[in-house]
């Protein structure tokens, strides 16, 4: 029985193999074709490299409009949050008891100037007296005492002149100082800039000195504050000993500033102090830069004081450095990094360092065009038939820097990233990067 059942196993295991034998082979996994990228070679530029901050802005000069004097407010004379010129008409103080007290010294002088003439008259008339004494004397003691007499009146007349062209110089002083305080009744822009709401309406009473009206800040200069570390300070002092940029203790630095939404750095300036210690508690120096605001379309001003601003100064000299389109970037958990095609057409990974943003397209009006970077294809493959011509031109939007990691020789992917994987074959469709070309006028 035993034997019958290992006969009857073997025979069924050979029929397995037989149907086994009998199916077909499982087919292979489909190979499909290796991608055709589109790749450039790094240019090599002169590049800068740049240190970044943050700051604020701040306005250049900043004024506080008060009253010189006491009285009631009559007229407010500007439109709030707008641009005024230095020496615009602000505010108007009561006038009516300046006006009085002009007109009381005026008065006042006109009466000292008529008492001079008159003791001007009067001592022309004791000087003639005198004469006269002086005539008929005859030497004795009546003639003398009326000599003395005559005399004594001309030196008390002279003396009251002088008392007179003094009262007059009081009140030519009493008519200046009248004049001034009705002067501070209208109340003037010392600084031109913008100027902010009104703090005190007409009809409430204005405090000499005191009560604060409004406030003008300047805006067509700005600064920017941002403060440095002091380990930047000191590798800025090493690049000093070995380049020939400026120092920060007696010459200009140029920086560059960027606000909001912006992307690059468009407002140029330059470092014009910077203060004289470290601060110990945060290990770094306060640095201020000076830039213009001018007016752009329709009378605006960008740049407003206490905007948040990025700050780029540049580190060193310009050196060669590899630039390529900011589009062949790509970021991971180990940093940035960029995808070449090596001489065997196998994909490689390469961990780049990113320098500065190298160049940016500048935002123009629509339908203007401007120089820019281009890719472009030297040999471009004829159209199959029935199909549009192949592209042949790809505009850049932006280039940066790359301070390690490519050689000038690599082949870097700007297109095509999607469809390609490290240590993967690609075809490798090689474009040349050129950089602007200035229309000629």
């Amino acid at each position: 029985m035993y034997h019958r059942r290992i006969g009857l196993s073997a025979v069924l295991l050979a029929a397995a193999s037989a149907l086994a034998g009998c199916q077909p082979a499982k087919p292979e996994a489909p190979k499909f074709p290796a991608p055709v990228v589109t790749v450039v070679r790094p240019a090599v530029v002169p590049v800068r490299d740049y240190w970044v901050y943050n700051g604020y802005l701040d306005t250049t000069k900043a004024v506080e409009v008060r009253s010189k004097i006491r009285g009631f407010l009559k007229d407010v004379k500007f439109i709030e949050g707008t641009e005024v010129a230095a020496n615009t008409p602000l505010y108007t103080i009561d006038k009516l008891e300046y006006e009085t007290s002009v007109k009381k010294a005026a008065a006042e002088l006109l009466k000292s100037e008529a008492q001079i003439k008159s003791w001007e008259a009067q001592i022309v008339q004791s000087r003639a007296d005198l004469d006269r004494v002086n005539r008929l004397g005859a030497g004795g003691i009546e003639s003398k005492f009326r000599e003395e007499e005559a005399r004594a009146t001309l030196d008390v007349r002279i003396a009251e002149l002088k008392a007179a062209e003094a009262n007059r110089d009081a009140a030519k002083a009493a008519l200046h100082s009248a004049e001034i305080l009705l002067g501070y009744t209208d109340i003037r822009a010392k600084i031109g800039g913008r100027i902010s709401r009104t703090l005190v309406d007409e009809g409430n009473l204005v405090q000499a000195d005191t009560t604060l009206l409004t406030t003008i800040v300047q805006v067509d200069k700005l600064y920017v504050y941002y403060d440095a570390p002091e380990s930047d300070f000191l590798a800025y002092q090493k690049t000093l000993i070995k380049s020939s940029s400026p120092s920060l203790s007696t010459q200009q630095i140029g920086l560059e500033v960027g606000v909001g939404d912006e992307m690059d750095f468009p407002h140029e300036g330059f470092i014009d102090f910077r203060e004289n210690r470290v601060e110990t508690a945060t290990g770094t120096i306060r640095v201020r830069g000076r830039l213009d605001n001018p007016v752009l379309s329709n009378g605006v001003r960008l740049l407003y004081p206490g905007m948040f601003a990025r700050i780029r100064v540049p580190k060193s000299d310009k050196v060669p450095t590899p630039v390529i389109p900011e589009d062949c970037l790509l970021s991971g958990q180990e940093g940035r990094f960029v995808f070449v095609v090596n001489p065997e057409g196998i994909v490689k990974k390469r961990l780049v360092t990113v320098g500065a943003n190298f160049w940016k397209i500048p935002t123009t009006e629509p339908g203007v065009a401007v120089p820019s970077w281009v890719a472009v294809n030297p040999k471009p493959a004829p159209p199959k038939e029935g199909q549009p011509p192949a592209e042949t031109r790809k505009n850049i939007k932006s280039v940066v820097a790359i301070t390690a990691g490519l050689k000038p020789d690599d082949r870097v992917i700007l297109a095509g990233l999607h469809a390609v994987r490290p240590d993967a074959p690609a075809v490798p469709d090689e474009w040349v990067l050129n950089p602007p070309v200035e229309s000629k006028k």
